[in-house]
């Protein structure tokens, strides 16, 4: 690569061919990636700029440096959820070796947009809630979620660590979900998603929306970003 954008980091536009590369020689099979000495007469930089680019993809769990003996690719199996029906996709929230840490709870004055789902007044005050899942002790999981104000505030830390909201509406709050309507897309990590997951601004992500009603109330709304190199999504299609 001799053609760098200048308003661009030269690690950073390294670190997005490296994941090309990577991605191949990990569909090959291949376990020992490239040396940094490979990398420098690659791109014609600096070995600053190589190790740099190296360490993102560290930092992202794509590749592990062992001391002695070389860079590796990270051979690892991608989480899985089932969307078929809405009971099992919230088992998702129950994958083994999740841990869940709580950034942010609160009350705040109403998102716009968010007020006509949940049926509030512009500006009024709903409970946010923010989340963090990692797995193995990788940041997977950012969700962000926006919530009538009295169901939040009585909803305790333990209780947002430890549950789903589909668990705790129908166990705190003694309401079952009638409807969940469920929206996926690919984006972008932007500056703040690639801070809390430790990955590059521009990292692909898989982004979920999520409506849940009780009858015909929506009392949950959101989002979450997924790492987009760790997560996917299977359905089974009934053609009969």
């Amino acid at each position: 690569m001799s053609n760098f954008n200048n308003q661009i980091p030269k690690y950073v536009q390294i670190a997005d061919s490296l994941r090309i590369k990577v991605d191949k020689m990990y569909k090959e099979g291949q376990e020992k990636f490239l040396s940094d000495d490979e990398l420098i007469k690659m791109f014609n930089v600096s070995r600053m700029t190589i190790r740099q680019a190296v360490q993102l993809l560290v930092e992202e769990g794509l590749l592990k440096r062992i001391q002695g003996k070389g860079t590796f690719i990270v051979r690892k199996n991608k989480l899985k959820t089932d969307i078929a029906k809405l009971d099992t996709f919230f088992q998702g929230w129950y994958l083994k070796n999740f841990h869940v840490q709580l950034l942010y709870r609160g009350s705040i004055p109403c998102p716009e947009g968010i007020d006509e789902k949940l049926g509030v007044t512009p500006g009024e005050e709903v409970y946010q809630v923010k989340r963090l899942r990692l797995s193995e002790g990788i940041p997977v999981v950012i969700d962000n979620r926006y919530l009538l104000k009295q169901y939040g505030e009585q909803i305790t830390d333990e209780e947002y660590i430890n549950y789903s909201f589909s668990h705790l509406f129908l166990n705190k709050f003694n309401m079952s979900l009638s409807e969940g309507e469920i929206e996926i897309e690919a984006a972008l990590a932007s500056q703040e998603i690639s801070n809390i997951l430790n990955v590059s601004v521009g990292s692909p992500i898989l982004y979920r929306s999520v409506d849940l009603k009780v009858k015909n109330d929506c009392v949950l709304t959101g989002a979450s970003s997924y790492r987009g190199d760790m997560y996917k999504y299977k359905s089974v299609l009934n053609l009969e």
